[in-house]
């Protein structure tokens, strides 16, 4: 026993001597520098800007004189990267398989674009002007009719539970609207493909319907049923 503790002493002595070592190199390498979330900046280098717009009107100065920080490989200037889709591309992937992912979301613009102007040049000259045919548009619209805005908590008092309604930060929503979508869209019947499916989701909930809203609103009438429970603070 006494010579298996002494090993392990020495393994956990050798390894505190390589981490200084390490350590020494980087400062000998970086000298300056601070490491934040395996990036090397110093805390004067600022977030990059990839929005066009925000260049156009003026208000931000450019100056090349303070340092900017590299921009992540899926952020891009173009007109066709939204920060919304490509959270939610991340939501929906699965194994890592980011490729198929944008891939689906590609296919499910394109089919409520066509979906839309189909139902633009079929209604009459005084109703065109309400039919939305930005995809883009509607899959935002979606989320925001998709998002509760409170939620239930589970309070212990007096050893019982109690489910007591609090409000949701805009993250959360934003995570349980994606999530609700996606979950109503495999339960459809899984010989449709995945893009019709996504498609018809979102174009429901872009109507304030189908089952992604109804679950919405079922929280909201859980949370109101246990409103008497809102005062109780949170553990």
């Amino acid at each position: 026993m006494r010579i298996k503790s002494n090993m392990a002493l020495y393994r956990t002595l050798r390894n505190l001597k390589m981490l200084h070592l390490c350590r020494f190199h980087a400062e000998l390498c970086l000298p300056g520098l601070t490491q934040v979330r395996h990036a090397w900046y110093k805390p004067t280098y600022v977030d990059p800007i990839v929005d066009k717009e925000e260049y156009k009107d003026g208000k931000l100065p450019v100056d090349i004189s303070v340092p900017v920080k590299a921009a992540p490989s899926f952020m891009s200037s173009t007109f066709m990267y939204d920060p919304l889709v490509s959270k939610f591309v991340n939501v929906m992937m699965k194994g890592g398989k980011k490729e198929v992912s944008q891939q689906i979301m590609a296919e499910t613009f394109t089919l409520i674009k066509m979906k839309q102007l189909e139902r633009y040049h079929k209604a009459p000259e005084s109703e065109r002007e309400n039919i939305e045919t930005n995809a883009i548009k509607i899959f935002h619209q979606a989320l925001e009719n998709a998002k509760p805005i409170l939620g239930l908590s589970t309070i212990k008092r007096g050893g019982r539970a109690y489910q007591a309604p609090t409000p949701l930060t805009p993250q959360r929503q934003r995570f349980l609207a994606m999530s609700w979508i996606l979950a109503e869209c495999n339960r459809r019947p899984v010989k449709t493909k995945m893009p019709i499916r996504l498609s018809r989701e979102l174009l429901d909930a872009y109507d304030n319907r189908g089952k992604a809203v109804e679950r919405k609103q079922n929280l909201h009438k859980m949370c109101e049923a246990n409103k008497a429970f809102a005062h109780l603070p949170m553990n």
